[in-house]
């Protein structure tokens, strides 16, 4: 059976495509992203605790059909990410989660490690953003999380730690 994109798989999605590991699907980063992708992945049901393995800072497991998927997904990012919906939110709260942050003067939200797709996904879905670099600047920083809230999971502990 073909995978399915649902919300949550969108924000492992999210999560996997700035801060991927070579092994598996998985991701390298601190203790709260790596639990953030663990409690994503068995939500989505893409594998089992006793699967999962586990090397200093990074968090995998191997599984051929849905790294197809994922890899499927970002090819056509721009399309299947084109309305301001559950699965737009769900992507752009695990983008936000693995290399988001507010600014110094908490006046607005980036993502690190952005591409142009990235910005059309948030222009896509309402927003005022601008790639600078590799650094996606939001601007309409209230509505944006307000937006992404309900999929975030790393939203407290972001915002505590200030800006760039």
């Amino acid at each position: 059976m073909k995978p399915r994109l649902t919300p949550e798989l969108a924000y492992v999605i999210g999560l996997w495509k700035t801060r991927r590991t070579k092994e598996g699907i998985g991701v390298k980063g601190s203790k709260e992203l790596l639990s953030s992708f663990v409690k994503g992945v068995l939500e989505a049901g893409l594998t089992t605790p006793d699967k999962l393995l586990t090397d200093k800072n990074k968090v995998y497991f191997y599984h051929s059909k849905y790294r197809k998927f994922f890899q499927d997904v970002l090819k056509r990012e721009k399309e299947v990410f084109r309305y301001k919906n559950d699965y737009s939110a769900a992507f752009l709260a695990g983008l936000f989660d693995a290399r988001g942050g507010f600014s110094r003067d908490g006046k607005t939200v980036y993502i690190a490690n952005a591409d142009v797709m990235d910005e059309l996904v948030v222009l896509n879905a309402g927003f005022k953003g601008k790639l600078i670099k590799d650094k996606l600047i939001i601007v309409d920083r209230d509505s944006f999380i307000k937006f992404i809230g309900r999929y975030a999971k790393m939203l407290d502990s972001l915002s505590s730690e200030g800006g760039d």
